[in-house]
């Protein structure tokens, strides 16, 4: 395999990440493995906290509205145990009660339609924000895999190289030792094995 550098800007368009739901970057451990911190551009390592940011808003906001939501039917439920004593009784702290539990909910419904109108832009701010990280993500992954594909081709070469070094010397040890094969054949017919075990023991097995 091998790659052709472009050193035209890297774009990615946020129809395609919607429509391949490419995962929040950040959330995926694959992505940390690729990206160890000591590896994190500076503009890597702003978009990371951006989202991150981005992230803990949106988890707190949703919290926020479901403690609002969850306050409001409480000052509800209250205000209706409230009405008989306040109107039938002419109970005036009851009727007071009652004022604030309702400035209350108009103020809680002020800051739920806030959380809402922000909840309603924060995914499309993660999901720039993503795709932003994604771009600058997969420009660094082409880089290194250039980067290692080159040593790749050097190592390919080294390696044919060796391969083909390597059989030559399998080649010429081969022929050595059909050749002391053949030799030591030849003087055990010459000689006879007697006077060949006698060399062996003084002269062969020594020199080895």
């Amino acid at each position: 395999m091998s790659f052709s550098w472009n050193k035209k800007k890297v774009c990615i368009d946020l129809q395609i990440l919607r429509k391949n739901n490419v995962p929040i970057l950040i959330l995926d451990n694959v992505w940390h493995n690729i990206f160890p911190p000591e590896k994190k551009t500076k503009k890597i390592l702003k978009l990371e906290e951006r989202l991150n940011d981005l992230l803990k808003e949106q988890g707190k906001l949703n919290n926020d509205l479901k403690g609002y939501i969850k306050l409001k039917k409480n000052l509800m439920d209250r205000i209706l145990e409230l009405t008989t004593e306040a109107f039938t009784n002419e109970n005036e702290m009851a009727k007071k009660e009652m004022e604030r539990n309702q400035k209350n909910i108009l103020e809680i419904n002020r800051k739920t339609e806030e959380i809402q109108k922000r909840l309603e832009i924060i995914p499309q701010e993660i999901q720039e924000t993503n795709g932003t990280l994604l771009e600058e993500s997969v420009k660094i992954c082409y880089k290194d895999m250039k980067e290692h594909q080159e040593i790749l081709n050097e190592l390919n070469i080294w390696i044919e190289n060796t391969r083909n070094i390597l059989k030559k010397k399998i080649a010429e040890k081969t022929e050595r030792e059909e050749k002391v094969t053949q030799i030591y054949s030849y003087l055990h017919d010459l000689v006879g094995p007697d006077v060949l075990e006698y060399l062996d023991k003084n002269y062969w097995r020594e020199k080895k």
